[in-house]
């Protein structure tokens, strides 16, 4: 279930602009998409290259303008892992991508090869950690996560805000190992420009991680990552993602004939009786829409469909659930940008009546409400 192909990559940053602008620039160069891609940075108000950073914020609004935001927040010195909190506040992507200065985007068109495989494993639902090849770890540990929306609207995070520096990788994937919903992807490389493999030198910002006077900020947040409170912490995260994947589940009522609707997302259920759709292995996007959010009866002369209805829709009413129940739903519900039903209450009352949570719907734009309503409605053309 991919809701759209938005991306965002947060990185907090510090005192290496130039290492920050190679990572942009890596991004720009191999990115299909721009338009569909954010970056966001966090960078303390205390670094010491903190006009470097603010030229390159205007360097990148020049240069790198294709990008749908390329933003720097200039705020209180603070953890990466709150930082990382601050940004991800600030995007409405509907992937998040955990990025870093030394990374280096390496694969043409990872964006279109990152939606395209996730739109396959997301089939049922979007509650898993996705990685990509770092050139250091491969599938034994997923460095830089990449979340869904629904993910991170469930934990209530991006990081979990506790650390000083690191471990904030090892926790989104340990939730992600007890869920047993990890899913690496080999084939697009984003090399980890790390000074312990000898790709990079070390420098002030991996020095201020490891030797500050208060300690070695891994070994004290690898304790605070073992401590009880933490322990239970993630438990309960999990806890709240299976409850999240169980309401996803189902029962779904889902279209038949889509293959022609162009925005549209799916999610397959085991419990779908009859009413899995058919034919939609390569159909990235559509639109599952939860039915009490659905302001039904929205023609004037709807209404009497359940309170007093005619006797002929009372019989077409019950024609259209048997076919329903034997058959599936053939064709989606038309909607408009308030969840406001324009054709097919029947089918949203069906789903009502069978307690069915979701129904496909095609969402119409108000632009072309009119075009929509004389093509199915007067020329009693059928949809799409």
């Amino acid at each position: 279930m991919i809701k759209d192909s938005s991306i965002a990559i947060l990185t907090p940053t510090r005192n290496r602009a130039n290492n920050c602008e190679r990572f942009i620039k890596s991004i720009y160069n191999t990115t299909k998409n721009r338009g569909s891609i954010e970056l966001h940075f966090y960078v303390d108000n205390d670094d010491p290259s903190i006009e470097a950073y603010k030229s390159l914020a205007k360097h990148c609004y020049e240069e790198y303008n294709e990008f749908y935001k390329c933003e720097f927040t200039f705020g209180a010195p603070m953890s990466v892992s709150q930082s990382w909190n601050i940004i991800a506040n600030k995007t409405t992507s509907y992937l998040m991508i955990m990025g870093n200065d030394d990374l280096i985007y390496r694969t043409p068109n990872w964006d279109s090869e990152l939606i395209q495989n996730l739109a396959v494993k997301y089939k049922q639902d979007p509650m898993w950690v996705a990685w990509f090849n770092d050139g250091i770890n491969g599938d034994k540990h997923c460095a830089f996560p990449i979340i869904s929306r629904e993910w991170y609207d469930t934990v209530g995070y991006f990081a979990p805000g506790c650390f000083n520096f690191g471990y904030n990788d090892t926790w989104v994937f340990d939730i992600a190992k007890r869920l047993d919903r990890t899913h690496y992807i080999p084939n697009i490389l984003v090399e980890h420009m790390h000074f312990s493999k000898g790709k990079s030198e070390m420098d002030d910002t991996y020095a201020r991680n490891r030797t500050q006077e208060k300690g070695n900020l891994y070994a004290i947040d690898k304790g605070i990552f073992f401590r009880a409170d933490s322990v239970k912490r993630r438990e309960e995260d999990c806890q709240k993602i299976r409850v999240k994947i169980e309401e996803i589940k189902g029962p779904h009522l889902i279209a038949q004939n889509i293959e022609n609707i162009p925005e549209y997302e799916l999610v397959k259920t085991r419990e779908l009786k009859n009413l899995i759709a058919q034919n939609i292995e390569n159909i990235p996007e559509y639109e599952l829409v939860f039915v009490q959010k659905l302001k039904k009866e929205w023609a004037a002369t709807s209404h009497k469909l359940k309170e007093n209805p005619l006797p002929e829709q009372t019989e077409q009413f019950k024609e259209l659930c048997k076919s329903i129940t034997k058959h599936g739903m053939k064709y989606p519900v038309l909607i408009d940008g308030e969840n406001r039903v324009l054709r097919g209450n029947q089918r949203v009352w069906y789903a009502l009546d069978n307690n069915i949570k979701y129904i496909s719907a095609y969402r119409i734009k108000d632009s072309e409400i009119d075009k929509y309503i004389q093509k199915t409605y007067i020329n009693r053309q059928e949809y799409p």
